[in-house]
């Protein structure tokens, strides 16, 4: 997002880590990737450092912003939430929801670009706090933020899960931040059972907005209101 960087200090098992909200990209710009981060779990430096270029792209988008936990000026964690590309379902959606109310402003729909924690820094509730961090912005109630969880992208072989109880885990932390699940015929949802998608609707969307946007989700005739 376009504001000022936010800065809070948790208490984890692990010691101290600051959470920045609206993390700027001077300020990533000189952070160090922690070991345990990369694109789509490939642990390697030039997985790393991609990771850092895509965030430093993101953080100079208006209406995008990345959320990051530090410790000693190198980055544990992070988490993105994403303006919808242009020419997309999603950005038709957008522009729907803005023309449905005069109380919002565009961008009304966001998405949750990603959310990875290092290799050596998860099981002790960063990623949680993390989300609570990110969605204590108050400008996110008057947005719809969606994920589209896809198996692909998870680290089953870290986690030691199977596909069905990494999507539970997923789930809970995702319902702890007020996202609920939903039905959508998206199709890359739609390619796998354990896909997901889950949105979290802001206090001050118009209830009219809101049913908009879950009537959005399936171009044939919904089964339901998608609360789950």
């Amino acid at each position: 997002m376009i504001e000022p960087m936010v800065e809070k200090e948790i208490q984890t098992a692990k010691g101290k880590v600051l959470l920045v909200r609206n993390l700027a990209a001077g300020r990533l710009s000189r952070l160090h990737m922690e070991e345990g981060l990369g694109i789509f779990f490939h642990y390697r430096y030039e997985e790393a450092k991609k990771t850092k270029e895509v965030l430093s792209a993101i953080s100079n988008e208006e209406s995008s912003g990345v959320v990051g936990a530090i410790r000693d000026e190198t980055l544990l964690a992070y988490l993105t939430i994403v303006s919808s590309t242009t020419g997309t379902r999603w950005s038709e959606i957008n522009a729907a929801l803005v023309a449905s109310s005069d109380a919002l402003t565009d961008p009304v729909l966001l998405e949750l670009g990603s959310i990875e924690v290092s290799t050596a820094w998860r099981s002790i509730g960063l990623a949680h706090s993390l989300f609570e961090f990110a969605f204590e912005d108050p400008l996110l109630e008057e947005k719809i933020v969606f994920s589209r969880e896809l198996s692909w992208h998870w680290d089953l072989r870290s986690s030691k899960l199977d596909r069905y109880r990494y999507r539970t885990m997923l789930m809970k932390l995702f319902e702890g931040a007020g996202f609920r699940y939903c039905e959508t015929d998206d199709e890359e949802i739609r390619y796998a059972g354990e896909n997901v998608f889950m949105a979290r609707v802001g206090v001050r969307v118009p209830p009219e907005t809101a049913m908009l946007f879950h009537r959005s989700l399936c171009r044939s005739e919904p089964r339901g209101w998608g609360w789950g």
